[in-house]
């Protein structure tokens, strides 16, 4: 049972396949000093059959691609993550907000959630992002 609804033997061996997938590519780039966290419905626990594992992956040079289309990768420079926050950067933002951080190799996942919590500060979050509360 997924969700409440029965599963097709063919479509469970392939949601296996893709979390067997996610773990091994998680545990790959966590042993090579990045930060990553998992952001969006998976991190949130309100994911279907067909959702993505959503991640924002920093570090100072794009790591190898994911094995599969499931694993939707967002990469941010480790020198350009203060400016994405600035900027706004939902990506960045709602990974920080509302992700799971799976590994911090940089050592940037505190400082920079403290920043977010204070940009996101007198915001509510809506369905096309934030607007003030």
């Amino acid at each position: 049972m997924y969700g409440g609804d029965p599963l097709s033997p063919d479509l469970m061996e392939l949601c296996k396949e893709e979390e067997r997938h996610f773990e091994e590519y998680v545990t790959y780039i966590c042993s090579r000093n990045y930060t990553v966290i998992l952001f969006g419905s998976r991190a949130m626990g309100d994911h279907g059959v067909y959702s993505d594992y959503d991640l924002l992956v920093i570090g100072n040079k794009l790591p190898k691609l994911p094995p599969t289309d499931a694993i939707e990768l967002h990469f941010v420079k480790r020198d350009k993550l203060d400016q994405r926050i600035r900027e706004f950067n939902t990506i960045v933002i709602d990974a920080f907000y509302e992700g799971k951080l799976l590994c911090d190799g940089l050592n940037v996942y505190e400082e920079r959630k403290g920043k977010v919590l204070e940009r996101v500060r007198g915001l509510k979050r809506v369905m096309d992002g934030r607007v003030r509360e």
